[in-house]
């Protein structure tokens, strides 16, 4: 604000500063160096992970894929897509903006037959096994990567929702979720390779979500490094070029696009309008948001969120 004057940019150049901290997250050439050490790890460990999966040892085909993702597409319940998140830290204590969305995400859900489910590192293990290799690994020095490891393990064994602690939704979930389940399994996804993992939803023992447990608790157990932060996505990419199966699962998944799940975030340092939200939501079924950021805009969107106020209103 200049002479009493709001500055109508404030909003978009609070978020091009925010944008200019991560310009360096992705990072090309680690990520073509992790596909190939990923490719040659788990190229010899494929018959031992399709057995595991439910798969025949041998390759079969893209068709077996999309067999598969009818057959599981078929399983889907909306009574039963239990919905959960992850912060393994008291929730009093995590960024405002996390304790907004989880605020709101319970709101949503806790008059429904599945409401939010806020698991830590204990609770976690009462509902699925944390081998020991992956926690000593990852749970003190590399939680967003354990994190990884717990949303895949439980959705492998309980099937469900899983939505990330920054997450925003317009309408309850499971109610939106299961007209996208026709393949037994669904991420946000940028191109038909990229996918995001702050969002999954899956019916239980889905080969696209089992096999993607296995080969993460292979690496971690073999003593694997992180030659990529997005060492989750790599590994799929792998399993998507390495495995038919799982290839023709995912050509038979619905998108459900990244890009138009971030317009939140990208709008969340601008001022607040009730026009732009019913847009927002209107766009994608879910919203990913992110607690980084520096100083928030006076009556921007995220002034709204952290101050527990509707952003979406009638």
């Amino acid at each position: 604000m200049s002479d009493g004057i709001p500055n109508p940019f404030e909003g978009l150049e609070a978020q091009l500063r925010r944008a200019e901290k991560f310009r360096d997250t992705v990072d090309p050439v680690a990520a073509i160096a992790a596909y190939r050490t990923f490719t040659e790890f788990l190229r010899p460990r494929l018959p031992e992970l399709r057995i595991a999966a439910g798969l025949p040892e041998q390759a079969g085909s893209r068709k077996d894929g999309r067999i598969l993702a009818h057959r599981d597409g078929g399983r889907v319940d909306p009574s039963a897509l239990n919905l959960y998140t992850f912060w393994n830290s008291p929730l009093d204590s995590a960024p405002p903006l996390v304790q907004a969305c989880v605020g709101e995400m319970s709101r949503l859900h806790d008059d429904l037959p599945t409401p939010l489910t806020v698991l830590d590192g204990t609770s976690a293990r009462e509902l699925v096994e944390i081998p020991d290799a992956v926690a000593d690994a990852l749970e003190k020095d590399h939680p967003a990567h354990f994190s990884d490891f717990v949303r895949i393990s439980v959705l492998d064994r309980l099937g469900g929702i899983w939505v990330d602690a920054t997450c925003w939704a317009p309408a309850p979930l499971p109610q939106a979720v299961a007209p996208l389940l026709t393949a037994g399994a669904l991420y946000p996804r940028w191109t038909r390779r990229q996918i995001g993992n702050w969002f999954i939803a899956a019916v239980p023992a889905t080969p696209l979500i089992r096999l993607q447990r296995l080969a993460l608790q292979a690496w971690w157990e073999s003593g694997g490094g992180i030659p990529d932060y997005f060492l989750y996505h790599r590994i799929f990419e792998v399993l998507l070029d390495l495995v038919p199966e799982f290839h023709g699962q995912w050509e038979a998944a619905p998108p459900l696009s990244s890009a138009a799940s971030h317009l939140l975030q990208l709008g969340m340092m601008q001022p607040w309008d009730p026009d732009a939200m019913r847009f927002v939501a209107g766009a994608s079924i879910v919203q990913k948001l992110s607690y980084k950021y520096d100083a928030v805009p006076p009556g921007s969107v995220l002034d709204r969120l952290v101050s527990h106020r509707p952003i979406l209103t009638a």
